[in-house]
């Protein structure tokens, strides 16, 4: 063999070693497992940290995007930030890749029930009703189409005999609290929220639920104790700032109640009802010239709003006066 072969042998060699030597270059998000960053997204989502949970399922879907779970709850976090276009993308993704994940017609069907879109809410619900394989299953969703068209009395049955089926089954308890509530029938409303909240004890929606029920109700320390517990868990929900406002207001303790309201309106800053609840506890405190500077600022955001608020009290006082006439 001439040198010169030998050289380029020899150089050929090193580069070989080099290659199988040196580290190919990784990054850190490839070194993380897909269900790594999944489980830590729903650690986040459990937390009410909405960003963070996003940016852990999507690494996850970066690593594997043909895992339907990813994307489902992909989209239930950004179903909590209010940012429905992007919850709907992933739930009709989840789909795609999985025809049977069935929560996600669940899903679509409550986004567009909230959007005011019936039709398109009840196709996805009788999806549901077709595929679920379990009775109790296909009973909640006729309940919910029930609920949709208005036969509340009807849904309620339907609710309950999912619940004969499943006496834990979360979903159906809260609605049935839920048109209980719409009724006014505020110990009903409390005593299926409980049975709610005893499944799953850090529910937000339903803690600040049974604390509305419970300001209802004038039940004051109880529902401080469910918004205070809501409160840790999101501190930017509007119903539990409102509502300590009212609860601590009921008590008693105007201060706490006016601290509250601020607090929301600097989230809420053109809420009229939350301006006119504030000028009522600044009336309370004889601070009448704040006060007045609130039900303005009320009026000016609606000025209907304290002509609709005396048609309220006025429907809420003819039962009575009829009775009197009589």
């Amino acid at each position: 063999m001439r040198k010169s072969d030998i050289k380029i042998f020899a150089v050929l060699l090193l580069i070989l070693s080099a290659l199988f030597i040196l580290p190919t270059s990784v990054s850190s998000e490839q070194k993380t497992s897909a269900d790594t960053y999944y489980l830590k997204g729903d650690k986040y989502l459990l937390k009410n940290k909405l960003d963070k949970a996003i940016e852990n399922y999507k690494k996850a879907i970066r690593i594997k995007p043909k895992v339907a779970r990813y994307y489902y709850k992909l989209a239930k976090a950004y179903r909590g930030k209010g940012s429905l276009d992007e919850a709907i993308a992933n739930y009709e993704k989840a789909i795609d890749i999985d025809p049977k994940y069935y929560w996600s017609y669940s899903s679509l069907g409550d986004i567009y029930f909230e959007r005011g879109d019936r039709k398109k809410a009840i196709s996805y619900y009788e999806i549901c009703i077709f595929k679920y394989p379990r009775e109790n299953e296909k009973h909640y969703f006729r309940g919910k189409i029930l609920d949709i068209e208005g036969e509340k009395g009807e849904a309620i049955k339907e609710y309950e005999i999912a619940l004969k089926y499943r006496p834990k089954y979360f979903e159906a308890l809260c609605s049935i609290a839920r048109i209980y509530l719409e009724k006014q029938d505020f110990e009903k409303a409390a005593s299926y929220y409980l049975r709610a909240k005893k499944t799953r004890c850090y529910d937000e929606e339903t803690l600040v639920n049974l604390g509305i029920v419970y300001t209802k109700l004038k039940e004051y320390k109880k529902a401080l104790e469910m918004l205070n517990v809501a409160l840790r868990i999101n501190p930017f929900n509007r119903d539990t700032r409102f509502y300590l406002g009212k609860s601590y207001y009921g008590t008693g303790d105007i201060d706490r109640a006016i601290k509250q309201t601020q607090q929301a309106l600097t989230v809420y800053p053109d809420d009229s009802e939350m301006h006119f609840t504030l000028g009522l506890y600044y009336d309370k405190k004889g601070w009448h010239d704040l006060a007045v500077a609130e039900y303005q600022e009320a009026l000016y955001l609606d000025p209907d709003y304290l002509f609709n608020r005396l048609e309220k009290l006025n429907r809420k006082k003819k039962p009575r006066t009829q009775e009197v006439e009589k």
